[in-house]
């Protein structure tokens, strides 16, 4: 399979090189009539392609003559590559007024000289070129137009990952016998193991995640965790992956595996939990022993379950299964199979009439896999051509009859097979080949992923887009193929994100075997020599050994460890290096020959400088040096990196105002000297995405600030800081107001943060709906944090679409207008720890808000707050917080009113003694918190908490005497609250 990626390949070179050809001749190099001559002989030759692609099958010749056209296509790359990089450095040496003529008359640099080497580099491919063109004319051969003599079809640019079938067909009686094998009272087996067996593709882990969402299933068990296992069967591994399913954040800095495990344990609070583990391969006992032997230690372990989803019934033995307990998945039925391919291809729409009996014929050879259905219907997404659905059954048949039906996966793998030859563009193959450099159930980022497609030179953007518009564009006709799922936005990594069946996944090596390879331990050594992409996950001494051996064809390097040790390799054709999480301390000697380089990843590394010669890094794209907490930068240099487009970091440098090209840059701290001043990012007009400036004390007038030019960016997320330790002193004589007028930003955004502001007023574009705001319908989050001087919140117009609303810390601020917040979508509201705020004014909070946090005013307004308020918003709120009210003696009676609250939060009511009766009126109320209610000491009666039928959590903290009478056994109030599935004392 992986021979008939090359057309692939040298299809999308060619049309990079034609593309860089015409760069190289609008700058009218001396080698202009050299440049034309290839460019046309190029042209010539791609023709050929689709014909040579088609013969190579059957004739081991063509595909030698394509093995050939391939490396002088990417002997033409690296020249015109090192011509890019020439340029490059000579308009850095002229905007650094570092040109000399004489200096540079006789070294390799003299531009006379370097045109004279590029041009005979180019006269010797052409002779390359014309030797294969020669052959060509004896193969005969033919020449096909580009675009012409093939079926393709181009994917809806508009798809997203909604267009992935969100309801799972055919499969709600496997969720039900899957639930009462799980919630079955009369089993006590601890740790008992509920096995899901069936083929690749068939749905076992959407099965498993149906059961997770299952509401039975999420009242029955405290905590849900599910780590994906694959082949590797890990222990450290998976109960790290446990702790970050707990915690909901990543854990990978704790390294201690009693660390790990005490952590598990406190989070799940003696509480039951269901341990899903994907993907299980493990068949050494041993391993899976040692996994439960830690697992009988967290406790509760005869309500706690644990499912495995496996292709293999000897996994499940292994691991314990018992044959009742064995559940043997079944394909789909042929109309659910034929469902899934109407709701792929047609999404809501019917499915024309002509193409229904198509499509069941289709649907059967699907043989009940859906996976193979979501394929299938992706691939003929949004098409109503008949032609194009005869096309794919006969291709189905041929994939099905080519193979050996008795292999469980092989059918499936040529059905998917399908897919891929459909693609619309070879870079859009050569994107989805490249995939395959990430391990199995990788999570792929779609920002990292856009940049490293871009760094390997697989996006060229027409006019009028941007390389990384086409890279959206990629992952929505991949997901659109159903050869990405699970496309979704991750707020953990606050990114959208995307995965690869494992089966596909196995698609993307199958097709790139030749040219990626992850090396997981050092014994697998044998590497094809043409090999372009390595993931070095393995460490060890013979690292080095097979990396020089095949360094110079390198265009990509992952790496997990230190690889440099004693190793001198030739990498100057590296694109990418990404040296994310390595144990390394310092970057390799031989950095300074990478001058192909485009992304550079040295995140989560102790790093602790830079070599000076980072600065010749011209081509340099993409820079990711997070959590470098080591790190110093270098005073200058990375200002000379003019083709920078995305910097991920949170250190400053100087000059960053000459990287024109730059798009993302997270941190800028102003400084008060040339080369750091707000000044800087006036020339940054493509800057989008998310902006945190610092230091804005340092500013001191609205002309100053305008020079940033805010509103000309398409920043979404912004946050504005001043400095949060300044005098009392400083703050009485401050320019916060003027600069903040100067600050307007673009229209588009979406998030607002302030901080450490020290103005008294809010600036005339936030309050008014004339100046800045009657066209902005995106602001969805604003935040005021710590703005020691704000005295007042008046009336907001314009801010239609805001959907949140923080203002913290604000010492100063006495009151909120009357219907300030009126003619908002507010569905969050929080007001915390505004020491002097007396009062909210009236009709404050709008119809329909969702969530309200208040708290830690005035002890005039704890005293005196009309909680009538509340009125408006009764139907509608469905989670209270209410801190710090240390005056109060009783709850206000208006809370008994809102009908859909869920959750309720009771924090530093210290007068407080008891719970009130009508507290049984909150017929939807799921959690309850009190916390720092040092006098409580009883709930409600028996009668009033039973009304809460839908009460699944209590927490009590910090409450001496209500812990106390709240004891499991022994408390007084124990037999009120033991019916609760989850309670923490």
């Amino acid at each position: 399979m992986a021979e008939l990626f090359l057309t692939p390949i040298i299809d999308v070179t060619i049309n990079k090189l034609i593309s860089a050809i015409a760069n190289q001749i609008n700058l009218a190099v001396s080698w202009t009539e050299e440049l034309r001559r290839l460019r046309d002989k190029l042209t010539m030759i791609r023709a050929f392609l689709q014909d040579a692609g088609e013969r190579q099958v059957t004739n081991p010749a063509v595909k030698l003559w394509l093995e050939k056209l391939r490396k002088v296509a990417s002997d033409a790359d690296d020249v015109l590559d090192e011509a890019d990089y020439e340029n490059l450095k000579r308009t850095i040496e002229i905007q650094n007024h570092m040109w000399r003529k004489v200096c540079y008359f006789f070294c390799l640099s003299n531009p006379l000289i370097f045109q004279m080497k590029m041009a005979k580099k180019i006269k010797n491919i052409i002779a390359s070129v014309d030797d294969i063109n020669e052959e060509a004319r004896g193969f005969r051969l033919h020449s096909i137009p580009v675009g012409q003599g093939v079926e393709q079809r181009r994917a809806n640019p508009q798809t997203t990952s909604s267009c992935v079938v969100s309801e799972v067909v055919g499969r709600k009686d496997d969720v039900s016998r899957i639930v009462e094998l799980l919630t079955d009272s009369a089993n006590q087996i601890p740790l008992c193991v509920i096995s899901i067996i069936g083929v690749g593709g068939l749905g076992k882990t959407t099965l498993a995640q149906s059961v997770c969402n299952n509401e039975r299933i999420k009242k029955d068990f405290a905590k849900i965790m599910w780590v994906c296992v694959s082949e590797k069967f890990d222990v450290e591994r998976i109960l790290k992956e446990m702790l970050e399913s707990v915690a909901g954040r990543d854990c990978g800095n704790i390294i201690n595996m009693d660390t790990v495990f005490q952590n598990i344990r406190s989070g799940l609070a003696g509480g039951n939990y269901l341990l899903i583990l994907d993907d299980v391969w493990n068949l050494e006992g041993q391993k899976w022993e040692e996994l439960r032997r830690n697992l009988r230690g967290l406790g509760n372990n005869s309500r706690s379950r644990i499912v495995v989803t496996t292709r293999q019934e000897g996994v499940a033995s292994t691991m314990g299964t018992l044959p009742e307990h064995k559940y043997h998945l079944k394909g789909l039925e042929k109309d659910e199979c034929l469902l899934i391919i109407k709701q792929r291809a047609f999404e809501n729409s019917s499915i024309p009439l002509d193409l229904e009996p198509i499509g069941m014929e289709i649907a059967e050879k699907c043989r009940g896999v859906p996976l193979v259905a979501n394929v299938i219907g992706g691939t003929l997404c949004n098409s109503r051509n008949k032609d194009d659905w005869l096309s794919i059954k006969r291709n189905m048949n041929k994939k099905m009859n080519a193979v050996e039906l008795h292999k469980e996966d092989g059918w499936i793998s040529s059905i998917l097979k399908l897919s891929f030859d459909r693609l619309p563009k070879p870079a859009l193959k050569q994107c989805f080949a490249f995939c395959s450099i990430f391990p199995e159930d990788y999570v792929m980022q779609r920002k990292i992923l856009i940049e490293l497609w871009m760094a390997e030179g697989f996006i060229q953007s027409p006019e009028g887009s941007s390389m990384e518009d086409v890279g959206n564009e990629y992952i929505n006709d991949l997901l659109s193929y159903s050869l990405f799922q699970d496309g979704k936005y991750n707020y953990h990594l606050q990114e959208f994100t995307c995965k690869m069946h494992d089966l596909i996944h196995d698609l993307a090596k199958s097709v790139s075997k030749d040219e990626t390879v992850i090396l997981e331990t050092t014994s697998e050594c044998s590497i094809p020599n043409n090999v372009q992409h390595v993931n070095l996950i393995c460490g060890g001494e013979m690292v080095s050994t097979i990396l020089r051996d095949v360094a110079q064809n390198l265009h990509t390097l992952f790496s997990k460890h230190d690889f440099s040790s004693g190793m001198q390799a030739d990498l100057r054709r590296l694109r990418v290096l990404n040296l994310c999480g390595t144990d390394i301390e310092e970057l390799p000697f031989y950095f300074d020959n990478m001058k192909s380089l485009r992304f550079l990843d040295i995140s989560n590394t102790k790093i602790k400088e830079l070599p000076k010669s980072i600065s010749k890094l011209y081509n340099l794209q993409t820079f990711r040096f997070m959590n470098c907490y080591y790190l110093q930068m270098p005073s200058e240099g990375i200002g000379y990196l003019i083709e920078l487009r995305h910097i991920h970091c949170y250190i400053m440098f100087a000059n960053i105002g000459r990287l024109t090209s730059l798009q993302t840059l997270r941190f800028f701290r102003v400084g008060t000297i040339k080369g750091r001043k707000i000044e800087e990012l006036g020339s940054l007009s493509r800057l989008k995405g998310r902006l945190r400036i610092c230091d804005l004390q340092l500013v001191k007038s609205k002309s100053e600030a305008e020079l940033a030019k805010l509103h000309e960016k398409a920043i979404e997320e912004l946050a504005l800081e001043w400095c949060n330790q300044r005098r009392e002193l400083e703050l009485e004589d401050n320019h916060d107001e003027e600069v903040f007028e100067g600050l307007q930003p673009h229209q588009k955004l979406k998030e607002l943060y302030i901080r450490y502001y020290g103005g008294k007023n809010l600036p005339s574009w936030m309050l008014s709906n004339e100046l800045f705001w009657p066209n902005n319908f995106d602001l969805v989050e604003l935040e005021i944090r710590d703005c020691r001087k704000l005295y007042s919140i008046p009336v907001i117009n314009g801010l239609s679409s805001l959907k949140q609303l923080s203002i913290w810390n604000c010492n100063e601020l006495t009151s909120i207008a009357d219907r300030a917040f009126e003619k908002m979508s507010l569905e969050k509201i929080i007001i915390r720890q505004c020491a002097k705020l007396e009062s909210l004014g009236a009709g404050c909070f709008p119809v329909g808000l969702k969530e309200l946090s208040i708290g830690g005013f005035s002890r005039e307004a704890e005293e005196s707050l009309d909680f009538s308020f509340i009125h408006p918003i009764h139907a509608s709120l469905e989670k209270l917080i209410l801190k710090g009210w240390e005056k109060l003696t009783q709850l206000p009676h208006q809370i008994q009113h809102l009908t859909a609250l869920k959750e309720l939060q009771i924090w530093g009511f210290r007068k407080l003694d008891a719970l009130p009766e009508w507290l049984g009126n909150l017929s939807s109320l799921e959690s309850l918190l009190i916390d720092d209610c040092e006098n409580l000491q009883c709930l409600p009666s028996a009668e009033a908490i039973r009304r809460l039928t839908k009460l699944k959590l209590l927490i009590i903290r910090h409450c001496h005497g209500l812990s106390e009478s709240c004891a499991e056994e022994t408390g007084a109030e124990w037999p009120k609250i033991s019916h609760i599935p989850e309670i923490y004392v």
